[in-house]
């Protein structure tokens, strides 16, 4: 357990974590200080008048599970109490969404954010499904992208 070691960084609350021997962190103190360094220079993404979430030039910036909005699970489990798979994944889709530079997600991705979470939908690719078909979701190749309805949506439920 002692070799194990975990970093988290939140951009929105303004928090790094580090966890692991003191080997560990040492390991990582000249890539932090880059990294942080670079942040102080970059100004923090802030929510638009209308509540959505501003573009970014490099979305790797938010890391999966986490937006300008807060952290995934925090906001997961804020859903109201009836709130039905088909807008968990669409949820957990805007997240992992996020975390990539194109702005899309795959089934997994999203799946992924709730079962870390401890929700596991019957069936993820049909909740999704249900989403693309009422056009709260959109194909882009292989992935998926969340349509300006579906952030709409989202911003409906987190904001109940």
């Amino acid at each position: 357990m002692a070799d194990q070691g975990r970093i988290r960084i939140s951009l929105s609350a303004g928090e790094l974590e580090v966890e692991g021997s003191a080997e560990f962190v040492a390991k990582y103190d000249d890539a932090i200080a880059a990294m942080l360094g670079r942040l102080r220079e970059q100004p923090a993404p802030a929510l638009r008048a209308s509540g959505s979430v501003k573009p970014q030039s490099d979305s790797r910036a938010v890391p999966a599970g986490s937006t300008e909005l807060g952290e995934f699970g925090e906001v997961l489990h804020a859903l109201p109490k009836g709130a039905s798979g088909v807008e968990q994944i669409l949820v957990a889709g805007y997240y992992a969404a996020q975390a990539n530079a194109d702005k899309t997600f795959s089934t997994a991705d999203a799946n992924k954010l709730l079962i870390d979470q401890g929700v596991k939908l019957s069936n993820a690719s049909q909740a999704l499904k249900n989403n693309l078909g009422s056009k709260r979701v959109f194909k882009s190749g292989k992935a998926y992208k969340v349509s300006r309805t579906g952030e709409e949506y989202v911003q409906g439920l987190i904001h109940h």
